[in-house]
């Protein structure tokens, strides 16, 4: 098939958008718990859908986007140095002004966390490498970089491999990421790093690969089988909401692959919604990014005023942090994402196959 495989693009800014905002919604439901509701963090009560699962739709989006975007770059010399190029200029201006952001607020209100924080945790934060913090969980400063750290690792195996054709570069990738997962049980705990990246969270990327090269081949479906799948989704998800962690890629990564096959196996019509559907999908990385800050505010704002429990309030902390949060994503991304990425991008000059939408 051509190169330039049309990628119905609002349909991925569809998904991009609603995975980021079920994220900000699973945080912000906790946040309502602890602070009117005042109910300890020990003894929160199970969501009853696990909205979290917005997490494993952006991974299975990933591995499909890389996919398709690398089309220019299988099998060129050097090829490793514009995939990587491309993608850390995509994901480390943004992710490390706000975790510079974090730091300093860390230092200025002088918070009990810093003694406790290692300067290779800090190092580690802007490194994308696993490491412990006070708590003892492997994430960094900002809480949510988790996923970065999974999708850095994913870059880098994608990069070994892109020098090849198209099909050997695919299969070694799969290769690599299940070979990954096949280890995991002779990790020793204390390797930290490579007890992360060998968690099986790394199929879900796996997922978007193998949905790709379906939709290469012309894999077209009919709305209704789209409809079912969603559903099916969604009552999946449903059924799960604990997981059993290390069928996480199952009990979430199947469903979140039948979301963004159901997007992409068809044509997408938003009508006059369209720009508006793109342009949060172009706001979902950095509202992913920020809206722990707008959540921390509004709480601060909730204390002061003494807030309790009742429907009004809760409405009002809930509109208003997801509100804060979607101005600081869009100030976030017209005032430095989009101007540095377009300035960065400069020093690009292999061209990606266009992303043709269809609606």
């Amino acid at each position: 098939m051509s190169e330039t495989v049309p990628v119905r693009l609002p349909a991925i800014q569809a998904v991009r958008a609603a995975a980021a905002l079920m994220v900000v919604a699973a945080h912000v439901k906790i946040a309502i718990e602890i602070e009117l509701f005042r109910i300890p963090i020990p003894d929160l009560p199970l969501s009853p859908f696990p909205l979290v699962a917005g997490v494993d739709v952006f991974f299975v989006v990933s591995g499909f986007v890389m996919a398709y975007a690398s089309g220019s770059l299988f099998g060129q010399q050097g090829a490793w140095k514009r995939f990587l190029w491309r993608r850390l200029v995509r994901i480390v201006p943004l992710y490390w002004l706000i975790t510079i952001a974090l730091l300093a607020l860390m230092f200025a209100i002088r918070s009990p966390i810093l003694d406790h924080t290692t300067a290779w945790q800090i190092a580690a934060s802007f490194l994308f490498v696993p490491a412990l913090n006070p708590d003892g969980f492997p994430v960094p400063l900002l809480d949510v970089g988790w996923t970065l750290n999974y999708e850095m690792a994913f870059y880098v195996v994608f990069a070994l491999f892109i020098g090849w054709r198209r099909p050997l570069a695919l299969a070694a990738t799969a290769c690599a990421l299940l070979l990954l997962v096949a280890i995991r049980p002779f990790v020793d705990p204390s390797a930290t790093a490579l007890r992360f990246w060998s968690d099986p969270i790394v199929i879900e990327f796996l997922g978007g690969i193998l949905l790709q090269l379906l939709v290469r081949r012309g894999l077209i479906l009919s709305p209704w089988t789209r409809l079912l799948m969603i559903g099916t989704a969604v009552v999946i998800l449903a059924t799960f909401p604990a997981l059993d962690q290390p069928w996480r890629w199952l009990q979430w990564g199947g469903p979140a692959l039948l979301v963004v096959a159901a997007a992409v196996c068809g044509p997408v019509a938003f009508g006059r919604w369209t720009t508006t559907v793109e342009r949060l999908g172009d706001l979902s990385y950095a509202l992913y990014l920020v809206h722990f800050f707008a959540i921390r505010a509004v709480a601060q704002v909730a204390r002061h005023l003494e807030w309790t429990a009742a429907p009004t309030t809760v409405g009002a902390f809930a509109i208003a942090t997801t509100a804060i949060a979607l101005l600081l994503a869009w100030v976030l991304h017209v005032g430095f994402e989009r101007p540095v990425l377009q300035r960065l991008r400069r020093y690009d000059r292999v061209r990606t196959p266009p992303v043709v939408p269809t609606s």
